[in-house]
């Protein structure tokens, strides 16, 4: 809800119930009034004389006193209207009427009289409240005319004339109130915008006008971009400088454990087969292998964080990226003793980064061995799909569980079955792979291979 009509709201919620009961309270007090004023007049009416007459025969009085005198005609209609008794009646000290037409004493009126007060008042009875009073006075403490009453017509305003003033009133403070809201409510845009402009990387310099509260939250806002901004640059200056020291770190890695690959390599070619040597060896460089991995990971991982740097495309042979790939482990998986194939088509064109796609397919190339069995077989399986390619790696290693397989993929995540294999694992290279799938609008599914192992299924165009 807008602020103007939430206070619009707010003041006709508070000020139309106040001035509806001040109406009120001006009714009671003008029906007060003249229930008083009545009571006074009679008792006035009542002096030595005409008490006398009334207790020598309070049946007739004041008919005794001759033809009562011909009220005006406004008073008559309004009391046609009210349709209550009309003249005065009188009552003992218990309350009983001298005259049979006298209306009956309401319990309010009675106890009034009872707890000494000399005027009580009420409706009429068989009237509506608000036509006229039954006003009784007290005029003696015993006999037969010990309260005189009659019915008094109320002259003040009817309520719609009472609330009328009253409501306009109310209108006016609400119409008044939202108009002063005005210049309010612009400032609170205005500092929106600016905020939801600068938000947006637009530049706009947050404004801080007037001298209120306002203003101070101005300020603050103000204050507050200042030091997120000099934050976010100090931030984007540290990533900076890490993904370039993770780049260049990588690529001097690499050259010496590249020569390190190749003694291993060596050392395991001249010693003998299924000697201690060689299988030392072969687990250095199983490790060398894992190390150069986690290395390039590192590269592609720091590339695809930086957001503001868009991925380069390129025309890219799958068919011939799939064969580095396999040729590129193959040494691996000979070292575990897992058979390694691939078949794909003589040429099969995408727009894609090289360097990434070639880090996605090398780490499900390099987890499926990794995971494999001795004597398993891993498969790498590349097919034009419509306008597109689908794209299979296979293992016949141990698989995944179930409820772990919706989830590879997640940074930092590892099955339990890697967990126990391999503890040392970091879980980044499926992680970057379908970081890599998805900004380049690919689809990354992993599946059970039957009877046993992963089926990992990389589709796009």
């Amino acid at each position: 809800m807008r602020l103007r009509l939430r206070l619009a709201v707010l003041l006709v919620v508070a000020v139309v119930p106040f001035a509806i009961g001040l109406a009120f309270l001006q009714g009671l007090l003008v029906r007060r009034n003249v229930a008083l004023a009545t009571g006074e007049a009679i008792a006035g009416r009542l002096d030595g004389f005409q008490h006398d007459r009334c207790e020598a025969s309070p049946s007739t009085w004041p008919n005794l006193d001759g033809p009562r005198a011909r009220r005006p005609a406004r008073a008559r209609a309004r009391a046609r209207r009210a349709r209550g008794p009309a003249g005065i009646f009188v009552y003992d000290a218990s309350f009983g009427p001298q005259r049979p037409e006298a209306p009956v004493l309401s319990p309010r009126i009675r106890r009034a009289l009872e707890a000494g007060d000399d005027v009580a008042w009420g409706p009429v009875p068989g009237t509506r409240p608000r036509d006229q009073l039954l006003v009784v006075a007290r005029v003696a403490d015993e006999g037969p005319c010990a309260f005189v009453a009659t019915a008094r017509p109320v002259d003040g305003p009817g309520l719609a004339f009472t609330l009328a003033p009253a409501l306009a009133v109310s209108a006016f403070t609400v119409l008044l109130a939202v108009l002063a809201a005005g210049p309010l409510v612009r400032r609170v845009r205005r500092l929106t915008d600016a905020v939801r402009r600068a938000r947006a990387g637009e530049g706009v310099t947050i404004p801080v006008d007037g001298e209120d509260e306002l203003t101070e939250l101005q300020r603050a806002i103000a204050a507050d971009r200042t030091e997120l901004a000099a934050k976010v640059d100090a931030l984007r200056r540290r990533d900076e400088a890490l993904t370039s020291f993770v780049s260049n770190t990588t690529h001097d890695v690499m050259i010496p454990l590249t020569v390190l690959q190749n003694h291993l390599i060596t050392l395991q070619s001249r010693s003998e087969p299924k000697s201690a040597e060689a299988e030392l060896a072969g687990q250095a460089l199983g490790e060398a292998h894992y190390l150069g991995s986690l290395l390039q990971n590192l590269s592609a991982a720091a590339k695809l964080d930086d957001v503001d740097r868009p991925i380069e495309h390129v025309e890219v042979d799958l068919a011939d990226l799939v064969g580095r790939v396999a040729q590129r482990h193959r040494t691996l998986a000979k070292q575990k003793r897992i058979e390694l194939n691939h078949a794909s088509p003589e040429r099969l064109m995408v727009r894609a980064d090289l360097t990434l796609v070639e880090r996605a397919l090398s780490n499900l190339v390099h987890n499926a061995i990794r995971y494999g069995e001795p004597g398993g077989h891993v498969a790498v399986v590349l097919e034009p799909e419509g306008e597109g390619f689908r794209l299979e790696v296979l293992d016949d290693g141990p698989g995944v569980a179930e409820a772990d397989l919706a989830r590879l993929g997640e940074r930092r995540f590892r099955s339990q079955e890697a967990r126990s294999r391999h503890p040392s694992g970091t879980g980044l290279g499926l992680a970057i792979a379908r970081e890599v799938a998805e900004r380049h609008g690919w689809s990354l599914a992993f599946e059970h291979n039957e009877p046993s192992g992963l089926r990992v299924v990389l589709e796009g165009r």
